[in-house]
């Protein structure tokens, strides 16, 4: 299958998908539930995807009681990733639709999700995934956290034996000297920087500008590139614009720090031009922090087809 479109849609639209099923996290924010408190009464297989390494913590207790008398199914990962071939190989019909709620979902999970999709499912003629996150209420605290590495996501794609530069799009988070850190162990030759701008909460806007203020006076006015945090679609149409006219002349990197809709554009963005690698950098385990919900959820619908 292969991605065919991406839509932005309306926090009003959620309740109106008909999945088959439904996929979110057991975890131990307060934010986990927010998302399948609005969709209860959805009639579809109903999955809670568990890690057990946080189950003292927090809203653990509440949020597995919760999806208990909810009906769901709770899946503990043992691996890195879950079982998606069985999971999804109960829908059989030939078109597959899924929520998908990653609010408290681990990147490597739904990149997984989606590189599953993109990848030849013979199965299914069209693959429907409505993506959705919650935002989390901002919270000025900040454990100190230190980049130990820059890693990829998946196999590293082979590069041109054409000698080329390397130009690194950055996605800006709120902490400080993360992003400057990860500059420096890239070191490359040219650097864009996305940010969210506007955001639910304009603290965050601020934070983001205090805390890399060094990165964006060295960076130039054009590569400074502020986004949606609601739009998906605008993300990702963004990142291809300024991706395409490198392709040529630089070997590209993608490091989406900041809000979980710019992770999905640059993934969505790594799976139709593979060429483009996407790497996170890793961190010593920081100190668990709670976080609240704020606002109305991010939607988002990707479709992968197969060929005719």
């Amino acid at each position: 299958m292969e991605l065919s479109a991406i839509n932005h849609r309306d926090p009003e639209c959620l309740t109106e998908f008909q999945c088959d099923i439904f996929i979110t996290t057991l975890g131990f924010e307060s934010r986990c539930t927010f998302i399948s408190r609005k969709l209860e009464g959805k009639s579809c297989r109903k999955i809670a995807l568990s890690r057990t390494d946080h189950i003292k913590e927090f809203a653990f207790q509440e949020n597995k009681s919760y999806y208990l008398e909810q009906g769901f199914e709770i899946i503990s990962v043992e691996a890195k990733v879950p079982d998606f071939d069985s999971i999804f190989s109960t829908v059989t019909d030939g078109n597959i639709h899924v929520m998908l709620d990653c609010t408290s979902m681990s990147p490597r999970w739904y990149f997984e999700i989606f590189r599953w999709f993109n990848e030849d499912q013979l199965e299914y003629s069209i693959a429907k995934l409505r993506f959705i996150y919650t935002m989390a209420r901002f919270d000025d605290y900040d454990p100190i956290r230190k980049v130990k590495k820059i890693k990829d996501f998946g196999s590293t794609i082979s590069k041109s034996s054409k000698k080329k530069k390397n130009a690194l799009i950055l996605g800006l988070g709120h902490e400080m000297n993360i992003c400057e850190s990860i500059y420096k162990k890239v070191n490359p030759d040219l650097l864009y920087l996305y940010y969210a701008d506007p955001h639910v909460d304009k603290k965050y806007v601020e934070k983001v500008f205090v805390n890399n203020h060094g990165l964006i006076n060295a960076t130039s006015i054009r590569n400074l590139i502020a986004y949606p945090i609601r739009n998906g679609q605008t993300i990702y149409h963004s990142l291809i614009d300024t991706i395409l006219p490198l392709r040529d002349e630089f070997n590209i990197l993608l490091i989406p720090q900041g809000p979980k809709i710019f992770w999905v554009a640059a993934m969505l963005v790594n799976l139709g031009y593979p060429d483009t690698q996407i790497s996170y950098p890793q961190f010593k385990k920081p100190p668990s922090t709670d976080r609240h919900p704020i606002g109305e959820p991010v939607v988002l619908d990707i479709i992968f087809e197969g060929e005719e």
